[in-house]
């Protein structure tokens, strides 16, 4: 009989932090088991842990606990106020695994056999928003915040200095009126249930799809720089608000899944959020709002999970291709700044000579892609001096059966597009998307926005054939997982 239990870790002391805490940080632990089969989610309060740390991370938690690590998900919520990838790694990562085998270990003991309720609610865009759009006779714009909303909530702008264009101002007809962004988000929102025997709730999985970046509203307002410093705090975001809410309402843990989220934001204020405080006061709103919906939803409709002793999970690794732009290798990066400089003159000489506003913007994305490479290949993505060489690197894919559900786990940051993609691509089973799962590899950006430029494509390392392999191979063996009978 299938059995589970639900768990948690603070993360202080597993990094030595150099901001206040505003609100705990934690890692979530959910067990499950069926027969033979044993699987563990972590679900953290951080973002962009290097693969090989991640890896080394399961290894650890195998090592104590006996679960293969292919079970074991290390997933980050992409909370913005949280450690980097720099302050998880080494002999904190080695800590924070130990800490985590010793949480799984006990929660295991207390693992019963239970019933699951599961209630699906399509939220539309009454919480989140794309927040990626194309501009006429510019290509292709993000804005992280200072969204206006039209008398629908539409979210719209006519402001290009809040488009990502970093100092470029185009004087253009589009922006005499505001601009929808108005592209597709994920809008499945999900809250399971589980129960013993006796009726109790052992605890509850709730997943949705944004971008947990509230807590640092402040950081976009145009405040002197050393202020904002003084704002910084660790806050879990608005994902902590949701699970605190199901914790108080169920009396009993509660972990958070966030699904595919590099285009996606959450609906949120920005006028007065130019200091912690008030943009603490809005992660609360927007996680008690989206907590309630949740509730409403299961107060409202809820179904069951299935079998669910139909517990498997497989995990496998996809080759990606790199684009031609990125290193061929660790020592190209000793001489980058001259490459920087001629993006930097291209960029300014396109504004000088007034070229067009899509050339000025292309030089632009060049540009500021150029800037950041020597960071997304050293300290996000970490690649080796054999990949850089070879001119490819290897995802984690992660998938978890359980009853009538399939969580594939994908990686990176991946776009609303790839959520929606999933669950069109199998059938018998309701597919339920999850971002970064297993270590960072930074924006899993596809042909369009390769095409169109903007934030996701600065933030990108990945080929115009990725995506289509990615999801190929993705097919190929998850069809092959799902016909497989569970040993």
């Amino acid at each position: 009989m299938a059995r589970c239990s639900f768990g948690k870790i603070s993360l202080k002391g597993h990094f030595d932090p150099v901001w206040p805490f505003g609100t705990d940080l934690y890692a979530r632990l959910f067990y499950l088991c069926a027969g033979d089969q044993e699987a563990l989610i972590v679900a953290l309060d951080t973002l962009c842990t290097q693969p090989r740390e991640t890896d080394r991370f399961r290894e650890m938690v195998e090592k104590e606990t006996g679960i293969p690590r292919d079970h074991i998900w290390y997933h980050e919520l992409q909370v913005h106020a949280a450690p980097d990838s720099d302050q998880l790694k080494g002999v904190w990562m080695d800590g924070l695994a130990k800490a985590v085998a010793k949480e799984a270990l006990r929660i295991r003991d207390l693992s019963m056999p239970f019933t699951c309720q599961v209630a699906e609610a399509d939220l539309g865009m009454r919480y989140s928003m794309n927040r990626q759009q194309y501009v006429a006779g510019l290509g292709g714009v993000t804005i992280w915040t200072g969204m206006e909303f039209d008398e629908k909530m539409r979210p719209c702008s006519r402001h290009p200095e809040r488009m990502l264009l970093r100092g470029y101002e185009p004087d253009l007809p589009v922006f005499d009126r505001p601009i929808p962004f108005d592209n597709p988000v994920d809008s499945k929102a999900y809250l399971f249930v589980f129960r013993n025997e006796q009726g109790g709730v052992i605890g509850t999985l709730s997943r949705f799809a944004a971008h947990p970046d509230v807590a640092v509203l402040f950081e976009h307002h145009p405040i002197p720089h050393e202020e904002k410093l003084k704002q910084y705090h660790y806050d879990f975001d608005w994902p902590g608000t949701v699970s605190e809410r199901m914790e108080a309402f169920f009396k009993a843990p509660s972990l958070y899944l966030n699904g595919p989220c590099a285009d996606l934001a959450m609906k949120k204020g920005y006028g007065t959020m130019d200091t912690y405080e008030t943009s603490a006061q809005e992660c609360r709103r927007l996680g008690n709002d989206l907590a309630d919906a949740l509730l409403k939803a299961y107060e409202k409709k809820r179904g069951s999970l299935g079998n669910a002793d139909n517990l498997k999970a497989i995990q496998f690794r996809v080759e990606l291709p790199m684009q031609d732009c990125i290193p061929r290798s660790l020592k190209e990066l000793d001489h980058w700044e001259e490459k920087k400089q001629e993006a930097e003159e291209a960029f300014q000489g396109a504004i000088l000579e007034n070229a067009p506003a899509y050339r000025v913007k292309q030089l632009g994305d060049d540009k500021w892609r150029t800037d950041g490479m020597p960071y997304v290949v050293k300290n996000i993505c970490g690649f080796t001096e054999e990949e850089l060489n070879r001119r490819t690197a290897p995802v984690t894919v992660s998938a978890l059966q359980l009853g009538d559900y399939l969580f594939v786990g994908v990686p990176g940051e991946s776009l609303s597009e790839m959520g929606i993609w999933l669950r069109s691509a199998f059938t018998g089973v309701k597919t339920i998307p999850v971002d970064q799962v297993n270590g960072y590899y930074d924006y899993m950006v596809t042909p369009t926005w390769l095409t169109l430029g903007g934030y996701t494509y600065w933030a990108s390392w990945i080929s115009r054939e990725a995506i289509p392999l990615l999801k190929d191979e993705i097919v190929k063996k998850l069809d092959g997982f799902l016909d497989e009978e569970r040993c």
